[in-house]
């Protein structure tokens, strides 16, 4: 499997990742580490480095994950919400014109995503005379923008982004604007956004989409499966955490249909 932008290690681009196999263990230790973080970049940063068990063919760490750049996180936390069985399903969206609530079905293996441009992660603008160069945002850079006021925040970025040794005398909002527009032409993408249709009267509605859904995904549901398996078959939280997911959910399946509740 394939970043849309990915990883630039030693002047090379490393893009081919892939996830830790699915375990109780692994899907308990996803939440508990969500949980335990002080903001959603931070818990993004420590889910990949859990659930990836390589990118580039060398091992997942911290310091690499918060180094890959928004969209390519975005990507991957999709993507692991597809891998740990969420691939979609049913939402649900307020329409803008009549007010009407509504449900639509989304597959995520239906969205586009966008590969990145020339030049990935780099773009230069020209500036009161001056070529610039600056890079795209990563998920350090997410990490530390939590920590600034609102007001100052854009400049922030757009210092730390710069590549050149000189600081930039000023940061005027024409200069953010430019670099923006530039980052975007070389920045992969993920949706964040569709256009829902309303049942009622037809209108389109503008949905977001959250990319980070697996931040907030809770224990409840698995600890309840690992208590009915005890319960069951008298083994340890331990053993039970230890098995694959479909192998779990065979277990589950078999205990239902045990107690009859499945034909």
């Amino acid at each position: 499997m394939q970043l849309p932008g990915g990883l630039i290690e030693g002047g090379k681009r490393q893009r081919q990742y892939r996830f830790q196999p699915v375990s109780g263990s692994l899907e308990l230790a996803l939440t508990e580490t969500a949980a335990l973080a002080a903001s959603t970049p931070e818990a993004v940063t420590r889910i990949l480095a859990l659930a990836l068990r390589e990118l580039g063919g060398q091992p997942m760490s911290e310091e690499r994950a918060a180094s890959l750049c928004v969209a390519d996180r975005q990507f991957l936390m999709r993507e692991l919400e597809r891998y740990l069985g969420f691939s979609g399903g049913w939402f649900h969206a307020d329409c803008t014109a009549c007010a009407a609530r509504f449900d639509f079905h989304l597959d995520y293996a239906e969205l586009p995503v966008q590969e990145a441009g020339a030049g990935y992660p780099w773009a230069t603008v020209e500036h009161q005379g001056r070529t610039l160069r600056f890079r795209l945002p990563t998920g350090r850079d997410q990490e530390g923008l939590t920590r600034i006021p609102d007001d100052r925040a854009r400049g922030w970025l757009l210092q730390r982004l710069a590549c050149d040794p000189a600081p930039l005398d000023e940061v005027d909002g024409s200069l953010v604007d430019s670099v923006e527009a530039a980052l975007e032409r070389v920045a992969p993408a993920v949706v964040v956004q569709v256009q829902a249709c309303c049942p009622e009267c037809g209108a389109n509605t503008a949905v977001d989409l959250d990319p980070y859904r697996v931040v907030r995904r809770q224990s409840d549901n698995l600890l309840a499966q690992v208590h009915r398996i005890a319960l069951h078959y008298h083994w340890s939280e331990a053993e039970i955490l230890g098995l694959p997911h479909s192998r779990r959910q065979r277990y589950l399946e078999m205990i239902d249909h045990s107690r009859g509740m499945v034909s």
